[in-house]
């Protein structure tokens, strides 16, 4: 599924590009480029990571339990704009 990116994102103009399957290459006017994830867990539920580069380790996740990957990339953006913008 093909992310939707918030309204805010574009206000900060940042751009995102894609980085491998399930993944986004983030990058904004004085912000680091960071990596935003999705992944599917065993249960058929779906978690949202952040990495501050591509082969990291997760700086910020949620708990598998998205029930959409949706809902998993609102999350992930949700995480970027916490960690990163604010």
């Amino acid at each position: 599924m093909e992310p939707i990116e918030p309204f805010w994102f574009k206000q900060r103009q940042c751009k995102a590009e894609p980085a491998g399957d399930n993944g986004l290459r983030v990058s904004g006017p004085n912000l680091p480029e960071t990596f935003l994830r999705i992944e599917r867990s065993g249960d058929d539920r779906w978690r949202a990571a952040l990495r501050l580069s591509a082969d990291g380790p997760d700086a910020s996740s949620t708990d598998p339990e998205l029930k959409t990957p949706k809902e998993a990339w609102e999350a992930a953006f949700e995480l970027y704009r916490v960690r990163m913008i604010v």
